[in-house]
Formats: structure tokens, sequence, C-alpha cells
């Protein structure tokens, strides 16, 4: 099965199918024709194991900095 960001037909014999929200392609002529669309990535597993960088300073005040990081 390939995975793509847009699905379409290949052939005349190939269906859409909407299953929970994603689009899917099946083909019984050719099973290469098989496809699902959308895109995962682990990016917001790795986004929730590490917390969130402190904010950066620059040409600030000392009387600001003191502020901020109190």
């Amino acid at each position: 099965m390939k995975v793509r960001a847009s699905v379409k037909r290949l052939c005349a014999y190939c269906k859409v199918v909407k299953r929970r929200g994603i689009v899917f392609i099946q083909c019984k002529a050719n099973a290469k024709h098989k496809q699902r669309q959308g895109f995962s990535t682990l990016a917001e597993a790795a986004a929730a194991c590490h917390p969130p960088h402190p904010p950066l300073l620059t040409n600030t005040s000392p009387a600001v900095a003191a502020a901020v990081a109190e």
C-alpha cells in the first residue's frame, strides 16, 4: 500500500473508500494501485517528551531581564 498526500484512481477498477476520515483507494484488478491518504510522523510524540525551551532574551535591559527571571 502506498501512503500519499494526494490519492487518485489509477484505472477504471479503482474504487474510492473513506473510513474514519481517511481516504483509501482499493483496486481488485491490480493490487499495486492500493493507496491511503495521509502522512504521519513521530514529531508530536517527540515534542511531548521534551520540555519547552525558556524564552530567549536578546537586546533587553537588565531590569527587564531581572523581571523575567523572577
